[in-house]
């Protein structure tokens, strides 16, 4: 008899574990609380322009082959790279170029950090002796800020390093765990000697390459998990939150329907409800699980009235700058197929873990102008939006603390004791798009019996 697999959450780890497991024989049914496929891969129009776009991530990283190695398998053949990988950072009260060499922020060459301005004479400096020192590798997981201000000085984190962060994880660096958010650097810090040194080997073999950073579908990140789903054989529930579940020795139970196995591909918190009863242990450590939320408001403006130079994909803000905003990209910069030749597109970023203001709570009149506000005091000009559409990811980012790598192994050691289920997804393994499809695809091997 075929084999029968649940897979609970129909973002792109869950629909890509259910890819993996029908190329594995398996007949699979797919349990989606939500109304539609793709989880924070959704695409939406936009008042004034006469195409969707991206409502989350906007590209994946194309230097690890997860996505790419997808969007082959499923005939996505016209990928779109970034028009331009220029960006600033906002810090000393205005728009500072990112230096041309570096490592998720960390410089790899001083002279170039110093010419930014982003660094004081004396920043570039207590940098400057990273090259000079002998740093004993860390023994234990400690946060990217802990790291980073120890070995290269708390300017190069507050104004570097921890502006990515905010952009990429919406959290604070002294709060994230460097092996989890920023694995090249800590595999730079486990190395011990120069951190500037061993991130330049790193950078200077990524680069050597020649393949492009980023990448995304021409149709839009979307397009990923709705083809994934049209290709899928699987019964995909919408609508329907998958039922308590239970675990015997002939496989696993959920409401009146029986399967060989299961894969959960939900946030921590979903995860945990499911699993109460039947994996405890991964239960306790998943409600552990810290979110930050973050709102996402595109303007559309018309060219014409824009007097500000657009000659980059758009900028970061330094936490210690006071700007509620964390990123703002410019979209019709950044991607040649987002630029109609009349309109300018921004997609403001607000919202950082920590803030004492829940953004995602105000209603869409405040954020369009703390949008707005954001734009004139990092760009001293005022924008006069045509369009606007404001989205909220509530609770959204999941916030990985020190030791973060060790509890997600004790998360998987228990649901396998526990019998035939495998997780996945951002709250685990990584929140880039790529990582998510990894998890995916692994957690559904696991239960093939293939690693």
């Amino acid at each position: 008899m075929t084999a029968r697999v649940a897979v609970v959450g129909a973002g792109i780890a869950g629909l890509s574990a259910a890819w993996e497991l029908e190329r594995g024989g398996v007949d699979v049914t797919v349990f989606e609380a939500s109304g539609r496929v793709g989880g924070k891969l959704q695409r939406s129009d936009v008042p004034a322009l006469g195409f969707p776009l991206d409502e989350g991530a906007d590209a994946f990283l194309a230097r690890v082959p997860d996505a790419l190695d997808l969007c082959e398998e499923l005939g996505i053949d016209e990928l779109e790279h970034p028009a331009t990988g220029r960006a600033s950072v906002y810090a000393h009260g205005e728009l500072r170029p990112l230096p041309a060499a570096h490592l998720l922020g960390v410089p790899t060459d001083l002279d170039d950090a110093a010419t930014t301005g982003l660094l004081s004479p004396a920043g570039v400096e207590r940098a400057r002796l990273d090259l000079v020192g002998s740093a004993a590798p860390p023994t234990t997981d400690i946060s990217v800020g802990a790291l980073v201000r120890d070995r290269l000085g708390d300017e190069v984190c507050d104004h570097l390093v921890e502006p990515l962060l905010g952009g990429i994880n919406a959290g604070e660096a002294d709060l994230l765990s460097a092996a989890a958010v920023a694995p090249q650097i800590w595999a730079c810090a486990r190395a011990g000697g120069s951190l500037i040194r061993a991130a330049a080997e790193v950078r200077g073999r990524a680069v050597a390459t020649g393949a492009p950073v980023f990448a995304t579908p021409t149709a839009g990140m979307a397009s990923l998990p709705e083809r994934l789903t049209g290709r899928l054989r699987a019964e995909v529930r919408l609508a329907t939150p998958a039922p308590a579940m239970t675990l015997d020795a002939s496989g696993v139970t959920l409401g009146d329907e029986h399967f060989d196995g299961v894969v959960v591909a939900t946030p921590a918190d979903v995860a945990a409800t499911l699993l109460a009863e039947s994996v405890p242990d991964a239960t306790t450590i998943l409600r552990s699980t810290e979110f930050a939320s973050v709102a996402m408001v595109t303007l559309v403006a018309d060219a014409v009235h824009v007097d500000h130079p657009l000659d980059g994909s758009g900028f970061v803000v330094a936490r210690t700058a006071g700007v509620p905003i964390t990123a703002c990209s410019w979209g019709s910069s950044k991607w040649a197929h987002w630029d109609d030749g009349d309109h300018v597109v921004f997609r403001v970023s607000i919202g950082h873990d920590q803030d004492p203001v829940d953004w995602c709570s105000l209603d869409d009149d405040s954020l369009v102008a703390t949008a707005l506000d954001g734009i004139e005091t990092t760009m001293q000009t005022a924008v006069r939006p045509v369009g606007t559409r404001v989205v909220r990811w509530s609770r959204s980012f999941p916030q990985y603390r020190p030791g973060h790598l060790e509890r997600v192994a004790d998360v998987h050691r228990a649901a396998t004791d526990a019998g035939p289920v495998a997780l996945a997804g951002a709250s685990l393994g990584g929140i880039g798009v790529p990582a998510c499809i990894r998890q995916g695809r692994s957690a559904a091997r696991s239960l093939l019996g293939r690693g």
